[in-house]
């Protein structure tokens, strides 16, 4: 199949807007309920953008570039926030911002300076996404990672939009599921103008997946500029009563069966290293009740976040675990620890955010599956920043052996801190790289 080109509209797409166009309708009381309730995300959703018009006048956006950049969910805000902020510093560009989840939309809302106006994603539905892009009037529309939308991709391009993909990865499960409905997603990949990978590897499946090689560039992982090395502590060794000798390991964004295999090995590690303290940051808030039975189920006292900060007195104090249950902390959480935990490795799903406690200095526990972060893994575990855990009885092992030894900890840290700060600023070259094709 050739590459479409901006005016081209193949049957499988419409066949794909025919079938969105059908579930819109019958998703009809959902998003009735949405609009009654004066819900901001479901105007957004149904395409009413709060964005002024760009012919309002002096002192608007008149004569500016307007770039449309969407981001889906934390992690994706996170990766296009420095980026975000450079092209913000340019008088001649005005920038507006959607994502996709709530979570996404308040994360966005504290940490991304600069944009005129933050919004909900529209539903993927041919009459949606015409609205939107009527409202929008944007010159170009930056898609972080692999947010590729058929209708939004093609009609934005029949709309003489740019459209560019910035710190783009594809999974190599997810590269064989765009395979499997080829016949409509690679002309959705060859659609677009630009291709920023975050490797070459990345940049592979993009070429496989339809889009020319003349259009990617490998600009590196956005996400290493967010540097939260700088961010703040919660306070938390202080009000749990954690003393300075006790070794805190954090287990960030954790899945299913992670948080047994981790309490497992936790408690067996404590037989012998009796300072260690765990904190655990579930991927999904609404599965904290279920990893505070699992947590019990070992034998280990606990004690919430929410409620040691919020409570006057000795809430929780001395517990051996705490369960991060609010949003937006574990960053935080990293820099009063000892140890960290890449959740997402022992479940199956690829592994999650490896360069916060890498920023943060932390020797690093990581399970087998590391399809997201396979790069900065190797790299970590070839400076000795990283050990590898398979299940319970080898976390038992290594967080023994850590706890026990402060110089072994001491060298695995300061190997994950030079290997963070001597990465390369991606954000700075995709902004570089979208100069140059005439984003911004």
């Amino acid at each position: 199949m050739k590459n479409p080109s901006s005016k081209t509209v193949w049957p499988s797409f419409l066949l794909y807007g025919f079938v969105t166009s059908v579930c819109f309708v019958l998703g009809a009381p959902v998003w009735l309920v949405g609009l009654l309730t004066g819900s901001e995300k479901w105007r957004s959703r149904l395409g009413s953008i709060p964005v002024s018009p760009r012919n309002a006048g002096a002192g608007s956006s008149a004569g500016k570039k307007r770039v449309w950049v969407h981001a889906s969910s934390v992690g994706e805000v996170r990766a296009a926030a420095k980026l975000v902020r450079e092209m913000c510093r340019n008088p001649g560009v005005e920038v507006v911002f959607s994502t996709m989840t709530v979570t996404g939309s308040r994360v966005a809302r504290d940490s991304v300076q600069g944009p005129a106006a933050f919004f909900f994603l529209p539903l993927d539905v041919p009459f949606v996404v015409w609205r939107a892009l009527r409202r929008i009037e944007a010159d170009s529309l930056v898609l972080v990672e692999t947010e590729l939308w058929p209708c939004l991709v093609v009609m934005a391009k029949r709309d003489g939009v740019k459209v560019v993909v910035v710190n783009s990865k594809v999974s190599d499960r997810s590269r064989r599921r765009y395979a499997m409905f080829g016949f409509l997603f690679r002309g959705v990949f060859g659609s677009v103008d630009a291709v920023m990978a975050q490797n070459e590897r990345n940049a592979g499946r993009f070429e496989l997946l339809g889009t020319p090689r003349e259009r990617i560039t490998v600009t590196g992982n956005t996400k290493q500029d967010a540097q939260p090395e700088e961010v703040g502590g919660l306070g938390m060794r202080h009000r749990m009563g954690w003393g300075a000798e006790d070794v805190v390991v954090t287990a960030g964004s954790t899945r299913p069966n992670e948080e047994a295999a981790l309490c497992a090995g936790f408690a067996s590690a404590r037989a012998s290293a009796p300072g260690l303290r765990l904190v655990l940051a579930p991927r999904h808030m609404g599965r904290v009740e279920y990893v505070s039975k699992i947590v019990n189920s070992n034998g280990l006292t606990q004690a919430r976040w929410s409620r040691v900060k919020a409570a006057t007195a000795d809430e929780g104090r001395g517990a051996s675990v705490l369960l991060l249950d609010t949003i937006g902390d574990l960053v935080a959480a990293y820099s009063e620890s000892d140890l960290a935990f890449v959740g997402g490795t022992l479940s199956g799903h690829g592994g999650h955010n490896i360069l916060e406690p890498a920023a943060a200095g932390l020797p690093i526990l990581a399970g087998t599956s590391r399809e997201n972060i396979e790069d900065d893994a190797a790299v970590l575990e070839r400076r000795g920043a990283l050990v590898t855990v398979e299940n319970s009885s080898r976390v038992a092992e290594v967080l023994a052996a850590l706890a026990l030894s402060k110089e072994d900890r001491e060298r695995r840290s300061k190997e994950a801190l030079d290997f963070y700060r001597s990465r390369p600023v991606a954000s700075l070259k995709t902004l570089e790289h979208l100069k140059r094709i005439g984003v911004v």
